[in-house]
C-alpha cells in the first residue's frame, strides 16, 4: 500500500458531456449502446467443419440447392428419406407465381410484424421455414451447411417477395416492394447476426430482460451525474485522530505487480510460441520459470492483511474493508471487460472470422481466473487474519492437509470440482504466508535456510515429477494434458516455497534498488494505471501476432501472404482506447470508505464481492464473446457474467457511499437475478442462487430508512485517495 496522498476525482472520460444532456437521452444513448453490443456479442462462433459432406447431410445439401432454384420438378423427392422423422415435418407441395414447384411447411409463414402481408407473402415464408428445416436437419446429422446455404434460402425468398409484388400488387406495387424490401432487410440481419448458421431457439426473453438490467445497473452507477437531492447533502468529514498509516513496502508491491506481469507475459509467450509451431518438448521448461502465480497471492497476503489492520485501526469491520478493497481491485477489471466487449464489434462487422477473434479474447482474458481467486482471498482475509493471529501455525498445516486429502479424492472418485477447491485452498495458504511476512516472522528466517529449501526443490521437482507421476508443466500448455497448477499439485507447492525462498533472499538488494527514484517512478505507474499498461501491452501483442501472421497461419511466418489485416485494425482500435484508460486511470481516485457499517452495508459487500467472482471467473469460462460454459455447478454465459460484474460494482459502491440504506439498491439487485432465470434451460445451482439473492434483496428493501439518520451513512465530500 502507498503513501495516502489527497486527490480530486476527475471521473470518467466524456462524462462531463454525457452530464449535460437530458435524462430521457441519456438513457436512449445507453439503451442504445447496449442494444448494438448486446446484439453483435451474441453472434455464435459459426461453423467451422471443412470435410466434404457425406449421407445425409450431402443430401440435404441438394435438397437447399433445389429449394432455392426451383424448376416445374418435385423438390420433396431430393429430400432425405428421414427427414420427416427428424424434423417432425410433413412438407406439401404447391405451384408458385412464377409457376415453379415449391415445397413448403404448412404451419409456416411469414414471421414479419404484418405476418404474410396483404400481398400474400405466404407461400415463400412457407418454403423459405422448411428450407431453414434443412438446415436444422443437417446440424441434427452432425454437419451444419455452409453459410452460403442460408444465404441462398435468404436471398430466394426476397425474390419470392418481389415476385409476388409483380404478379398481385393489389394497386399499391411501391408500398409491396418497400414492405418486401423492409422483410427481406430484417432476415438479412437475423441471418447474419447469427452468422448464417443454422437457426435455431434462442432465449429472447432472456437477453431481452438481461439488456434492460444492464441499462438500468449502468445508469444508476455512472458516475458523476447529478442524481443529488436536497436532503442528501453531504457531511464534512469529521475530524478524527491522527490515524496509522500502512507500512510502505515498496518491495511487496515491486513483488506483486512483477509477478502478475510475468504470469500474463509468460502465458502469452507460450501460447504464441506454440502457435509458430514450437514443440511442447522445449515449452514445459519454459513454464518453470514463467510460473509466479504463488509470488502473487505471497505479496496479495501482506497488501490484504495491511489493508485489513488499517481499516481495524480506525475502527472500520469486514463491510468497510470489503467495500474499499474489492472496489479498488474490481473497478479496472470491470473498465477493462466492458472495453474488449466493445472492441471486437468493429471485427465483427467487417466480418472477421470469429474463432480467430475469439482464440486472440481467450488469450488476453487469462489473467482473469487468479484474479478471480485473489478477491476470494480478499474476502476471506478477515477471517484468516483471525486464524494466523489464533492458530499461525496449525493454520497453514491445516491447509496443506486439506489440499492434499482434496487431491486425493480428486482422483480416486474422479471428483471434478475438487480440483476449483484446490485452487481456493492454494490461494488462501500462499497469502497466509504472505501474512508471516507482513508480520516480520519470515525476515528472522536466515538466509543459510533461505537458500537451501531454494536449492533443494529443483531435486524433490525432478523426483516428483520422474517418480509421482506427476505432470512437467507448471502452467496449461497447449498439447499438454494436464498441468501442475489446474488443478494445483505439490509440484506447485514446492516450486511456491522455492520461490518465495528466493525472493526473500534478494529483498535487501531489490529494495535498496527501488529506493533509486526512477525504478519507484515506474512501479507507482504500473500500480496506478494497471489497465493503461495491460492494454498497451495487448497492444503490442496484437501487432506481433498479426506482423507473424500466427492465427491467419500458424507455423508460417510469411506474413505478406497471410495479411492479417483484422490484427492491423485490432492495434488501431486499442491505441485510442489506451489513451482513454490512461486518462481515465491517471485522474480517477477512490475514496476511503467512512460510513457506519450496519447490516445491510455488510450485506451489501458480502453479495458484491460474490457476485464479483462469479462475474470474473465465468468470463474465464466463456471469454469475452463466447458460448455459455459451465463454472463449476453454475451454467453462465457472457451476458450474465457481464450482469454479475455490474451488480457487484453497484451494490459495492452503495455499500462504500452509504446509500445502501434505501429501497433502490435492492429492488435493482432483485432485478438484475431475473434474467438468469429466464434462460432456456437454467440449472438448479443457478435457480437457488439467484432466487435466494432476490428473497434477501427484497427483505433488505422492506424497512425504510429514516431520512433524518441517512446522513451519517453517507461518503463525506472530501475524500482521500486509497492506495
Amino acid at each position: 500500500m502507498g503513501d495516502v496522498a489527497v486527490k480530486t476525482t476527475g471521473g470518467w472520460p466524456g462524462l462531463r458531456l454525457l452530464a449535460r444532456l437530458p435524462a430521457w437521452f441519456r438513457f436512449v444513448l445507453v439503451a442504445l449502446a447496449v442494444f448494438v453490443c448486446g446484439v453483435i456479442a451474441s453472434r455464435p462462433a459459426g461453423a467451422t467443419d471443412t470435410t466434404p459432406l457425406s449421407g445425409d447431410v450431402a443430401v440435404a445439401a441438394e435438397a437447399v440447392e433445389v429449394m432455392a432454384h426451383p424448376t416445374g420438378a418435385n423438390p420433396l423427392v431430393r429430400f432425405p428419406l428421414d427427414f420427416n422423422q427428424v424434423t417432425n415435418r410433413r412438407p406439401v407441395v404447391v405451384r408458385g407465381v412464377d409457376g415453379a414447384t415449391r415445397a413448403i411447411d404448412p404451419n409456416g409463414g411469414c414471421s414479419g410484424p404484418a405476418g404474410d402481408t396483404e400481398w400474400d407473402f405466404g407461400t415463400g415464408c412457407k418454403a423459405h421455414d422448411l428450407g431453414y428445416d434443412l438446415l436444422r436437419y443437417a446440424e441434427q446429422k452432425g454437419r451444419p451447411l455452409g453459410e452460403e446455404a442460408r444465404k441462398s434460402l435468404d436471398a430466394r425468398l426476397a425474390q419470392d417477395m418481389h415476385a409476388q409484388c409483380d404478379a398481385n400488387p393489389r394497386g399499391h406495387a411501391a408500398r409491396c416492394h418497400a414492405t418486401a424490401q423492409l422483410y427481406a432487410a430484417g432476415l438479412e440481419f437475423n441471418s447474419w447476426r447469427q452468422r448464417w448458421g443454422p437457426p435455431g431457439h434462442e432465449p429472447v426473453l432472456a437477453w431481452g430482460f438481461g439488456s434492460a438490467v444492464v441499462v438500468f445497473l449502468l445508469l444508476a452507477r455512472l458516475p458523476g451525474l447529478p442524481r443529488r437531492r436536497r436532503h442528501d447533502a453531504e457531511p464534512e468529514e469529521p475530524v478524527d485522530a491522527p490515524r496509522p498509516r500502512a507500512t510502505n513496502d515498496r518491495y511487496a508491491t515491486f513483488l506483486r505487480l512483477s509477478a502478475l506481469a510475468l504470469v500474463v507475459i509468460g502465458q502469452s509467450l507460450i501460447t504464441v510460441l506454440h502457435w509458430a509451431g514450437v514443440s511442447a518438448n522445449w515449452l514445459w521448461l519454459l513454464t518453470w520459470a514463467l510460473q509466479a502465480v504463488p509470488v502473487f497471492y505471497f505479496a496479495g497476503g501482506h497488501a490484504n492483511l495491511t489493508s485489513w489492520h488499517a481499516v481495524q485501526a480506525e475502527h472500520g469491520g469486514y463491510g468497510r474493508y470489503l467495500a474499499a478493497r474489492i472496489s479498488w481491485l474490481l473497478r479496472p477489471v470491470l473498465a477493462f471487460v466492458l472495453a474488449w466487449l466493445v472492441l471486437p464489434l468493429p471485427l465483427e462487422l467487417l466480418d472477421v472470422d470469429k474463432s480467430r477473434v475469439e482464440m486472440f479474447g481467450r488469450l488476453i482474458a487469462h489473467p482473469l481466473w487468479f484474479l478471480g481467486l485473489y478477491l476470494v482471498a480478499v474476502a476471506a482475509t478477515p477471517v484468516m487474519a483471525w486464524l494466523h493471529r489464533h492458530a499461525r501455525l496449525v493454520t497453514p498445516v491445516a491447509l496443506v492437509a486439506a489440499m492434499i486429502v482434496v487431491d486425493l479424492a480428486r482422483i480416486g472418485f474422479d471428483w471434478r470440482t475438487g480440483g476449483y477447491l484446490n485452487l481456493v485452498l492454494g490461494a488462501l495458504l500462499l497469502q497466509q504466508l504472505g501474512f508471516y511476512y507482513a508480520d516480520g516472522s519470515l525476515q528472522r528466517v536466515s538466509r543459510r535456510v533461505l537458500a537451501g529449501l531454494a536449492l533443494a526443490a529443483v531435486p524433490a521437482l525432478l523426483a516428483l515429477i520422474t517418480f509421482g507421476g506427476y505432470p512437467r508443466t507448471m502452467m496449461p500448455l497447449p498439447g499438454e494434458g494436464s498441468s501442475n497448477l489446474s488443478p494445483p499439485t505439490v509440484c506447485l507447492l514446492v516450486l511456491g516455497l522455492a520461490q518465495i525462498s528466493l525472493v526473500l533472499l534478494l529483498r535487501p538488494r531489490v529494495t535498496a534498488w527501488l529506493a533509486g527514484g526512477h525504478p519507484w517512478r515506474v512501479v507507482e505507474f504500473a500500480r496506478t494505471t494497471p489497465m493503461t499498461v495491460y492494454l498497451g501491452y495487448l497492444t503490442v501483442l496484437a501487432a506481433v501476432i498479426g506482423v507473424l501472421g500466427l492465427l491467419d497461419s500458424p507455423a508460417a511466418f510469411d506474413w505478406v501472404a497471410t495479411k492479417p489485416r483484422w490484427l492491423a485494425v485490432l492495434v488501431l482500435l486499442l491505441l485510442p482506447v489506451l489513451a482513454v484508460f490512461h486518462r481515465f486511470e491517471r485522474n480517477a481516485a477512490l475514496s476511503p470508505c467512512r460510513t457506519r457499517e450496519t447490516h445491510r452495508t455488510r450485506l451489501a459487500v458480502t453479495l458484491g464481492a460474490g457476485y464479483g467472482v462469479l462475474g470474473v471467473l465465468g468470463f474465464v469460462v466463456t471469454g469475452f464473446a463466447g458460448e455459455a460454459g459451465t463454472l463449476v455447478v453454475f451454467k453462465v454465459d457472457p451476458l450474465q457474467n457481464l450482469i454479475h460484474l455490474l451488480l457487484a460494482w453497484y451494490l459495492l459502491h452503495t455499500a462504500h457511499a452509504g446509500t445502501c440504506h434505501g429501497r433502490r439498491p435492492w429492488l435493482l439487485t432483485a432485478l438484475a437475478c431475473v434474467p438468469p432465470l429466464l434462460v432456456l434451460e437454467p440449472t438448479g445451482a443457478m435457480v437457488a442462487l439467484h432466487g435466494a439473492t432476490i428473497a434477501v434483496a427484497l427483505l433488505a428493501a422492506v424497512p425504510k430508512q429514516n431520512e433524518q439518520r441517512a446522513d451519517e451513512h453517507r461518503q463525506p465530500r472530501r475524500a482521500l485517495q486509497h492506495p
